[in-house]
């Protein structure tokens, strides 16, 4: 893949999925609390390859056919029958590594199917925003598009702050780079240096909190400790590998 070129590229922050992505845009979802930062989790602790899949009983089945772990929540909580939940935290290399995984979730899966028109879908998270943003860039289409999951159809601050993150490493890299209102908005919100707190203080995160997840909050806030992100592979609609920017580029 080649090194991004000197272009003004369009970045776009859409505040909740839209199925309009077209064939010249590149999709960085964000569901940073937690589908897209467990996803760069566990691609950071080996696992092989991941279908999103928002309905549960697709992804049972797509589990069974594919002798994959499922993985996922509704409402925050695993489901039943599911090999694990969507908690970056519960997992291990030695659970995961080599294997291939379905992940089923309430928002982020959603999210996933609705920019299946983009040439390109990235997972993107505070974990891997320098990371995510070099590889969106490599890519050379024409714009790219920051979506956020929300949370049950409402805009998701959490998500606003993680997709402002990735904006801001998307201008340090291409300082050309045209931004829409909603990237400035974005941009705002993730220079006040205060991810965790605003995560926590989400309406998402306080569900979380009361869920007894409060430990994945801090760990979602993490920005930038991987290089790791997972990419849906092309030619496939749920399908998604992990991929090295820094390798990718050379």
């Amino acid at each position: 893949m080649a090194a991004p070129s000197a272009r003004s590229v369009r970045v776009h922050v859409d505040l909740l999925p839209v199925a309009d992505l077209g064939p010249d845009e590149t999709a960085i979802v964000v569901d940073v609390l937690r589908m897209t930062t467990t996803a760069t989790v566990l691609a950071e602790l080996g696992l092989a390859g991941l279908a999103i899949v928002a309905d549960v009983d697709r992804a049972r089945q797509r589990a069974r056919a594919d002798g994959a772990l499922l993985l996922g929540e509704r409402q925050a909580l695993p489901l039943p029958g599911f090999d694990g939940g969507n908690s970056p935290l519960e997992y291990t290399a030695a659970r995961v590594a080599g294997r291939n995984a379905v992940l089923c979730t309430t928002n982020g899966s959603a999210a996933v199917e609705a920019c299946a028109g983009a040439a390109g879908v990235l997972l993107g998270s505070l974990r891997n925003a320098a990371a995510v943003a070099r590889l969106a860039l490599a890519t050379g289409t024409r714009a790219v598009r920051v979506v956020c999951a929300g949370t049950g159809g409402s805009v998701s601050l959490d998500d606003v702050v993680a997709a402002g993150a990735i904006v801001v490493a998307l201008t340090d890299a291409e300082a050309s780079a045209a931004l829409d209102d909603n990237a400035l908005l974005a941009h705002a919100a993730a220079t006040s240096d205060r991810a965790a707190t605003l995560l926590e203080r989400s309406r998402h995160g306080r569900v979380l909190q009361r869920a007894g997840y409060a430990a994945d909050i801090v760990e979602a806030a993490r920005l930038d400790v991987t290089d790791v992100v997972m990419e849906r592979i092309p030619g496939s609609a749920d399908a998604f590998a992990p991929v090295t920017p820094a390798a990718a580029l050379e």
